[in-house]
């Protein structure tokens, strides 16, 4: 609880303290200027687009991500050979660091993948300096990043599907689909919403992919509101407004967790 309070609580109840001043770098003296800093983040264009860069990149992580790993949990929850060597394959990713695999990555997307493309159709593609493109492309080394720690989480939840219902729904003639649909995918409804929650939060505050790969190019495309808040905090030393933008990611974060958390509660009550 002490390590709680003062790493967790003193410094939110700070931020969200300088987020209403106009502190700047290392000046012990700042003025109270009330909500100006989060007005002027409304007003931003270049924080404004963050915001939608952000929502952008989690709506496609969160969906293909939870789609590629409840698909991954299903294929090594059945009799595959070999399937804890792939579970681990699938799973050591997620033990990288997200700065390493961001430049493993960026190799890929500027070395590799131009090259393929040039010797398949004759021209070179450039992902990460393609506006329409490169969240799509950052959302990809996301879910690949992520894909079989929440393989591993849904994987515990088929498991835990007693097996008296899965020989219940084949003696009454339910094929394999029926039985995923009817009967596996309605009990691991909770386990969903929980990964849901916990891949919104995580997919939020991206901020090691766009700093290694794409530097929040181009022209801002790619800069999510992590990434503004480290700018502005250590590269324009605007500390309170830094703060503003902080608590107003908090603030979404929260209101995207509390209504999924209020879907969960719906989901569960009509199951029992």
């Amino acid at each position: 609880m002490i390590l709680f309070v003062l790493f967790f609580i003193i410094p939110v109840a700070q931020s969200f303290w300088l987020s209403f001043t106009n502190s700047y770098g290392m000046k012990q003296e700042y003025d109270f200027i009330w909500f100006d800093n989060y007005k002027e983040a409304f007003t931003d264009k270049t924080f404004t687009q963050t915001i939608a860069n952000t929502l952008s990149y989690t709506l496609i992580a969160v969906i293909a991500g939870n789609l590629v790993s409840i698909i991954l949990a299903f294929l090594l929850d059945s009799k595959l050979k070999a399937k804890n060597f792939f579970r681990t394959i699938f799973f050591i990713p997620n033990t990288m660091s997200l700065l390493v695999v961001g430049y493993i990555w960026y190799f890929v997307y500027t070395k590799v993948l131009p090259e393929i493309t040039k010797a398949i159709s004759g021209q070179s593609v450039a992902l990460l300096g393609n506006k329409s493109l490169v969240i799509l492309a950052l959302a990809i080394v996301g879910i690949w990043n992520v894909a079989g720690y929440y393989m591993v989480i849904y994987i515990a939840g088929l498991q835990s599907i007693s097996e008296d219902l899965i020989e219940a729904a084949e003696i009454d003639g339910a094929g394999t689909w029926k039985t995923i649909w009817y009967i596996k995918l309605p009990i691991l409804a909770p386990t969903i919403m929980t990964c849901l929650i916990l891949s919104v939060a995580a997919h939020m505050k991206v901020f090691e992919l766009p700093y290694t790969m794409t530097s929040g190019g181009p022209v801002g495309a790619s800069s999510t509101m992590v990434y503004k808040i480290y700018t502005t905090a250590f590269g324009a030393g605007r500390n309170g407004y830094a703060s503003a933008q902080s608590i107003i990611l908090f603030l979404i974060i929260a209101s995207i967790s509390l209504v999924l958390n209020a879907v969960m509660k719906k989901k569960e009550e009509q199951l029992s």
